[in-house]
């Protein structure tokens, strides 16, 4: 039945947006400029269903993701999800379709992606993802090619004033295991990180009784940022195994970065965290100067393509296209 609607008022549902024709010229002309650059460092590009079987993806969404997806039941009563990211249906993907290719596998994608979350400026419940997954490969010279095809990402689509945050997740998980706290306060702990809530932390460290002499290490350690002399800083603060080998690795990527020429792009965060039950290893964000939030984020995500019976390492990144553009027309006006 038609809706008795005056012209020109036909909503589409919040947190999408149409592409007028000078918009999508635009956005296809950045693809293709990333497509190029992806293409240069032998990456291929693969394309997967915007419908998953839920049951595929739940293996390693998070929390956070799991609230935020769209679902759907087909006429076979079979639950489907829009898919939320790339990363995991490529993961279905390499385990199942690929996984007698010879390793590593460098590949690519230019893909909408669907999550239910609240909409405002440069986030959107549909939106554009442009990103690689280097699977097979563990060690720093791996992630450092993350970075710097990254940096080089950022670099193609004209943003000139950016900055790439580097953190590792067992540092985090090292300097936590060394409060012994019970297993039902570390959420707590993590979500306080996450939000970069360093003020919430401290208070749930006093109100755990966590003596005066771990607060300070802990404080310190996640407040240090900057070149890679805060990893010795950092080493300083703390005797935890774990996470004296994370620091290692740090520097180990860090001589990489320096090899590729890319470290002046690279910022270290000793507290930066991203996605706890997913990344094993390595994260980063990307910044630009006029834009509040992270445009782009990856890191090594180890376990995930175990959940399909092909345990194998990886790593990669993702830039939001649609936060990429309002960095780009953010620098115009400047």
């Amino acid at each position: 039945m038609a809706l008795n609607k005056p012209p020109g008022t036909w909503p589409i549902p919040a947190g999408t947006r149409d592409l007028l024709p000078g918009e999508a010229r635009r956005r296809r002309e950045l693809e293709a400029d990333l497509a190029k650059t992806f293409q240069r460092w032998n990456y291929q590009e693969v394309v997967t269903p915007t419908l998953e079987y839920y049951e595929t993806l739940a293996v390693d969404l998070g929390e956070e993701v799991e609230s935020e997806l769209y679902r759907l039941l087909d006429r076979d009563g079979r639950l489907l999800v829009l898919r939320p990211d790339m990363t995991t249906p490529i993961a279905r993907m390499v385990a199942t379709r690929l996984r007698h290719y010879p390793l590593p596998l460098r590949l690519f994608y230019l893909a909408n992606v669907f999550r239910y979350e609240s909409p405002q400026t440069g986030r959107l419940r549909e939106f554009g993802q442009a990103g690689v997954e280097l699977i097979g490969k563990a060690g720093a010279e791996a992630d450092a090619e993350i970075i710097a095809l990254t940096v080089e990402t950022l670099r193609v689509a004209g943003l000139r004033d950016f900055q790439l945050c580097l953190g590792e997740i067992q540092l985090i998980n090292g300097v936590l295991e060394d409060l012994a706290l019970p297993e039902a306060v570390v959420p707590s702990l993590k979500q306080a990180l996450t939000r970069k809530d360093l003020v919430g932390l401290e208070e749930l460290l006093l109100q755990n009784q966590v003596p005066a002499a771990k607060r300070e290490m802990v404080m310190g350690i996640f407040r240090l940022q900057g070149g890679p002399s805060v990893l010795n800083e950092a080493r300083q603060l703390t005797a935890n195994k774990r996470a004296g080998a994370a620091l290692d690795y740090l520097q180990q990527v860090w001589n990489c970065l320096v090899d590729l020429n890319v470290e002046l792009s690279v910022h270290l965060d000793l507290g930066l965290v991203r996605g706890f039950e997913y990344y094993t290893g390595i994260v980063f964000e990307g910044y630009s100067a006029n834009l509040g939030y992270p445009l782009c984020g990856g890191g090594r995500y180890d376990n995930l393509l175990g959940h399909y019976d092909y345990p194998c390492p990886a790593t990669g990144f993702a830039v939001g296209l649609e936060r990429l553009i309002l960095a780009l027309d953010g620098q115009m006006r400047e």
